[in-house]
This record gives structure tokens, C-alpha cells and sequence, in this order.
């Protein structure tokens, strides 16, 4: 829970200054917020309100989407059991003298934006790719599916994506983290649509021998 604390402001503010502070820190001691069920825009520095206050010698500056109502935003979750790639050498599965790699999904991220009636969601995926004791090096493409879906698993989603992520890893070298940053899903102001992740192993390009 985000709970905003009022400063107290220094009496040497002109008039001026002090009430447009007042109307600032009057509009942060009301918000409050889980992050679990909404997200807010991207500033820079992650937060709606950017406040600049120049001991009365410029402009408070104060983001008028600090006075929007925030939009649904789809929660993100991990489908189970896809969260782990482990390649291995032709017929030597689960031997691990015989990994070529392991790609793994460890963080992610979400931002929603209203545009017009519909919100428009950004997310944000990473992970890395470590190389096995016989990964000859190149190039390794993971396939991560993203799927909208409104109301159990087992309902076919609303929208679904694969996107194919090229990561280059050299021989012995240390792991390669990776990253994926996507704007394409738009959603509608109803509440409880999610945002389902994975790897989607199928079909991939064979690795690049350097």
C-alpha cells in the first residue's frame, strides 16, 4: 500500500510558492494504491507525481495524470511449468555433461495507459541464457507466448502472441541476460482480464556455430 507522507514546508517560500506546494502535497496525501491491481504510467522515475520545487525559484511542476483515474490494468502471471528451457545434446536428455544451454524467465513487469475508452498495456519480461559445457556458441532464439485471457485457463485467450528473442551466447562464456519490452496488447476497462506468460517450446533455429 503506497501511502504519501506531507513534508512540512519551509516558512521562507513566498505566498506564492507555498500555495501552489500546498496544492501538490494536498493532491500526493491522497493517493494511495496496490500495485497488485494497477499500475501506473511510465515518467522516468516510476512514479505519476514529479514534483520540482526550487526553494521559490522556479515552477512546482505537477503531472496532470496524477489527477486521473487509473485504468484496469491486467494482472501479469506465469503459466505453470514454462518458466525453464533446458537444451541438450541429440539423445542425451538429462545428462547434464551433455547441456547446450538453459534459458530461464526471472522478472516482469507491467504499465497501463488509457487511450480513449481502451487501455494499453506495456510490459516487460527478462531473464537469462547460460551456456552449457558443450554449447559451441551463437545464437539461441527463445520463444515466449503472451496470452489475454478473460476468465479461466481453459478459455481459448482473447489475444495471444509469440515473440521469437535472439539471444547470442559465446562458448564458456557467462550467462546472457535477455529482454523483452511490448506495447501491442490493448484491453477494454473490465475488471479481471490477465495477461498469461511462458516459453512456448516448438520448432527453433538451429544455433549459429562462430
Amino acid at each position: 500500500m503506497l501511502n504519501a507522507k506531507c513534508p512540512a514546508v519551509r516558512k521562507s517560500f513566498s505566498r506564492t510558492a507555498l500555495a501552489l506546494v500546498l496544492a501538490g502535497l494536498v493532491a500526493g496525501c491522497g493517493l494511495t494504491g496496490d500495485d497488485t491491481s494497477s499500475s501506473t504510467p511510465s515518467s522516468g522515475t516510476g512514479s505519476v507525481v514529479t514534483s520540482i520545487v526550487t526553494t521559490g525559484q522556479g515552477p512546482i511542476q505537477v503531472d496532470p495524470r496524477t489527477f486521473e483515474q487509473q485504468p484496469n490494468c491486467p494482472r501479469l502471471e506465469l503459466r505453470s511449468e514454462t518458466f525453464l528451457i533446458m537444451k541438450y545434446e541429440r539423445g542425451k536428455q538429462d545428462d547434464p555433461r551433455h547441456l547446450l544451454y538453459q534459458a530461464s524467465i526471472e522478472n516482469w513487469a507491467r504499465e497501463c495507459f488509457r487511450v480513449g475508452d481502451r487501455v494499453q498495456v506495456k510490459i516487460g519480461l527478462s531473464g537469462r541464457v547460460t551456456p552449457g559445457p558443450v554449447w559451441p556458441g551463437g545464437e539461441v532464439v527463445l520463444p515466449l507466448r503472451v496470452s489475454l485471457i478473460s476468465g479461466s485457463a481453459e478459455d481459448a485467450p482473447l489475444q495471444s502472441q509469440v515473440f521469437s528473442i535472439p539471444v547470442t551466447v559465446g562458448s564458456g562464456a557467462p550467462a546472457e541476460i535477455w529482454t523483452l519490452v511490448d506495447e501491442s496488447f490493448t484491453v477494454g476497462s473490465q475488471a479481471g482480464q490477465r495477461l498469461v506468460f511462458g516459453f512456448d517450446e516448438g520448432p527453433q533455429k538451429p544455433a549459429k556455430r562462430r
